[in-house]
């Protein structure tokens, strides 16, 4: 008999809409009761493969909006004084500096993330031989004779 699935597909579905609007797994897991643990959920994930697919999807739309956030923390009017404008432009570069890091573990490849997007990146991943001749034929070097 199969085990009952520890997240049901609709809680699934209202979570991964949420990551998607930029939330953290962990925070809506923790605020709202009717959701299970973040690590019952990220096991769910785990184990099932359509909940891997569904999972990756909503963190690369995460990303795209996260980079949207990004660019209204850059765009915003600085304050008129020039200390707090230094001082605000230093916390702005802290927090867009940690999204932006964020933004390029969760989906490097941005929203597709498909291999064929890989291959165009100029990244070339596999196996090189290299092979030394020492140009010797017959005890004496090519070219000469």
């Amino acid at each position: 008999m199969p085990r009952k699935p520890r997240v049901s597909k609709e809680q699934f579905k209202e979570i991964c809409e949420l990551i998607a609007d930029g939330e953290p797994l962990t925070r809506i897991c923790t605020v709202d009761s009717k959701f299970p643990h973040s690590r019952t959920v990220t096991r769910h994930i785990q184990e099932d493969d359509e909940a891997h697919t569904e999972y990756r999807k909503a963190r690369a739309i995460q990303a795209e909006v996260l980079r949207d956030q990004i660019i209204d923390i850059i765009e915003r009017p600085l304050p008129d004084d020039p200390k707090l404008a230094m001082a605000e432009v230093q916390r702005r570069r802290l927090e867009v500096d940690q999204k932006d890091k964020y933004v390029r573990q969760l989906a490097p490849l941005g929203l597709r993330n498909k291999a064929e997007d890989q291959a165009n990146t100029g990244q070339v991943s596999g196996t090189i031989t290299l092979k030394w001749d020492d140009g010797k034929a017959n005890g004496k070097p090519e070219g000469k004779k």
